[in-house]
């Protein structure tokens, strides 16, 4: 598909869920459980390679089925159904929604994401993981060709995705759903309160080890940037605020919550974004899942050699939701071959953050 679908036309949506690292999902039957929000709805999470791609399918008793579902009425396709539906028929919590098909009204999409085991209403499934070819073999061979065909293609379409889709789709999808929080947290990606923001976002905090300025990469709103600076008083540290984002109106809003420090936030790229005036750091934070999984180092290297200060500090998060396959930053980071100086992960490992000295 060149371009998204009219939301008024589409009535079906049939889903080819892929994992960290390239790897996909398709539902098994189980029931749904759970009942109240997940604190990280709505992060951006997951990061998924491109190689060696997987997918696990359930041997329930309906035998292997993609994740497929209705849209609802008032529900937007992508906003909405393309969230919920993952949820309740394969236990999947989408990142990245990206349609590459339409069949009259269905539109066939593949996510990026990752299993999902926390509070929010969900599906408990068995899955049994293959590569493409053999899950494509076992819909043929339980009579759903059409799916083993839409399988085929929506592997085809993730593998060849290139980087200024990759953007897009971030930005099509967080935008919007950013904007329609009711809360500052919500507004930055997050379905928690104020005390589990701080839970899940002060990690950040133990790699903040003196006065200096802060540019959160990713920005949304403005909190983490707005709470950082609140949060370094506390210890009585004086850390000022930046933050760069790239979406417009995301970058709008955090203008308007913070009008003191407007003239602090940006629009940009994370992977080639710098100040006009060649302003540096004393920390930067980044998400890796900011670039494709091909850039990360490339995101970090652009980090440390123009956005960091000599002597200053860049900081690496991880976020993701419960039952999430992710290894944390530092892992992620070593693996990357830069040396890590320090990390710190909460207790449930729903966010870890390391970091590098420059």
């Amino acid at each position: 598909m060149d371009e998204d679908p009219d939301p008024t036309t589409v009535r079906r949506l049939v889903f080819v869920p892929f994992l960290p690292g390239g790897s996909g999902t398709a539902a098994s039957d189980g029931g749904p459980t759970g009942a109240t929000a997940d604190p990280d709805d709505g992060v951006r999470a997951a990061a998924s390679g491109r190689g060696g791609a997987r997918v696990a399918v359930p041997d329930g008793p309906v035998g292997p089925h993609l994740p497929a579902g209705d849209v609802e009425p008032g529900e937007h396709w992508l906003l909405d159904a393309s969230r919920r539906i993952p949820m309740l028929t394969a236990g999947f919590r989408a990142q990245r929604i990206h349609p590459f098909a339409a069949d009259g009204d269905t539109v066939y999409a593949w996510l990026d994401g990752d299993r999902y085991t926390g509070t929010r209403p969900h599906r408990r499934v068995r899955l049994v993981v293959d590569d493409p070819a053999g899950i494509a073999r076992r819909l043929a061979a339980a009579g759903r060709t059409e799916q083993a065909t839409a399988l085929r293609d929506g592997h085809r379409s993730f593998l060849d995705q290139d980087e200024s889709s990759y953007y897009a789709d971030n930005l099509r999808l967080l935008e919007p759903a950013y904007l329609r929080g009711s809360t500052p947290q919500a507004g930055s990606g997050f379905g928690g309160d104020a005390a589990l923001w701080r839970t899940r976002r002060g990690i950040i905090m133990n790699g903040i080890d003196r006065h200096g300025t802060f540019l959160d990469v990713g920005c949304a709103n403005g909190l983490l940037a707005e709470s950082i600076q609140s949060w370094a008083a506390e210890r009585g540290l004086r850390v000022e605020p930046y933050g760069v984002d790239l979406a417009p109106r995301l970058v709008a809003l955090a203008r308007r919550r913070l009008p003191h420090w407007a003239d602090r936030f940006d629009v940009g790229n994370a992977i080639d974004w710098r100040p006009d005036d060649g302003q540096r750091f004393t920390f930067v934070h980044v998400l890796l899942d900011l670039v494709p999984a091909a850039r990360t180092g490339d995101l970090l290297r652009h980090a440390l050699d123009t956005l960091v200060e000599r002597g200053g500090r860049l900081l690496v998060s991880v976020y993701q939701g419960p039952g999430g396959s992710l290894p944390g930053a530092a892992e992620q980071v070593s693996r990357l071959g830069f040396p890590v100086a320090g990390a710190s992960t909460t207790d449930d490992g729903a966010a870890s953050t390391a970091w590098l000295d420059s």
